[in-house]
């Protein structure tokens, strides 16, 4: 457990109030050496109102009622001011977590991930009293709603990046959407603003049941418009593209033996061409067979 950090104030605070206690009681039983046990039994009898008494593997927060200024004991017995007060305690052996099923789009397809997220009250290091207390100032709820909103707009932030056959290698998602450049970065903030230490890991990523029966209906076309007539159909789970999202999905699956060819061709003369056949076919290196 970390060492708690007494104000100097504490003990100012105490030594000034004791030595206005000694002095009434000097007055009242005159300079005599009885002053000083009656001093020594007013300590003891008051004893737990300037101390406090904090068990293992916990925290407590107290406040000052006169400045408004809240500051944490760690476990063991420590000094308070009579005007601090408890405001909460902390039990840091807890642990907020949850493991998460959810649904993000590639650049081709819907992918099923797994992740789980730990988050405990962060106690160490020199800020830790101040953590506690940025910690207690927010509901547990409040922590596990605003974490599910970090991981899931860097899961889907890193999912729209990139395609399906990208997505299936665990340990490379978590390094480059949780554990380097602005993934890492806002992690860490979330921390710092919260007083946490945050884990979080994919567990599993793959494509949905949908996507993945798309896919073995796409290994199947002969034609670029076929592969996009299949793209426009209401899958499993009820998505369906439009036409236009799906020519761009056609183009990036790269299906072997489904090809798609940009042709110039000059129609000067006959402006209302609608429709061209070529005859022989077309030669991928240039030309026409």
């Amino acid at each position: 457990m970390p060492p708690t950090k007494t104000p100097v104030e504490v003990y100012t605070g105490l030594i000034s109030v004791f030595t206005v206690v000694g002095l009434l009681c000097a007055l009242v039983v005159g300079l005599s050496w009885w002053s000083v046990p009656i001093l020594l039994v007013t300590m003891a009898v008051t004893i737990g109102l300037y101390t406090e008494n904090v068990p293992g593997y916990s925290a407590r927060i107290i406040i000052n009622q006169l400045t408004s200024r809240q500051r944490t004991l760690f476990q063991g017995l420590h000094l308070k001011l009579f005007w601090e007060s408890v405001t909460q305690d902390i039990d840091l052996r807890v642990e907020l977590k949850e493991v998460l099923t959810e649904t993000y789009p590639s650049k081709d397809a819907l992918m099923e991930t797994k992740y789980i997220y730990t988050i405990r009250p962060n106690f160490s290091g020199v800020y830790a009293g101040e953590n506690i207390v940025l910690y207690a100032s927010y509901e547990e709820d409040a922590i596990k709603m605003e974490a599910r909103a970090l991981f899931s707009m860097l899961l889907s932030d890193y999912y729209g990046r990139n395609v399906g056959e990208d997505l299936k290698d665990k340990a490379q998602i978590n390094q480059e959407a949780f554990g380097e450049g602005s993934g890492l970065t806002r992690i860490q903030e979330f921390e710092a603003s919260h007083g946490v230490d945050v884990f979080v890991r994919l567990e599993d990523s793959d494509f949905t049941a949908g996507a993945q029966a798309a896919r073995d209906a796409l290994s199947r076309a002969k034609s670029f418009k076929e592969t996009v007539d299949i793209l426009m159909q209401k899958g499993a789970d009820g998505y369906a593209m439009d036409r236009k999202e799906a020519e761009k999905v056609a183009k990036l699956l790269n299906l072997p033996g489904v090809q798609e060819y940009l042709i110039t061709l000059d129609a000067k003369g006959v402006e209302n061409l609608r429709d061209v056949t070529f005859l022989g076919g077309i030669n991928p290196k240039g030309g026409k067979k």
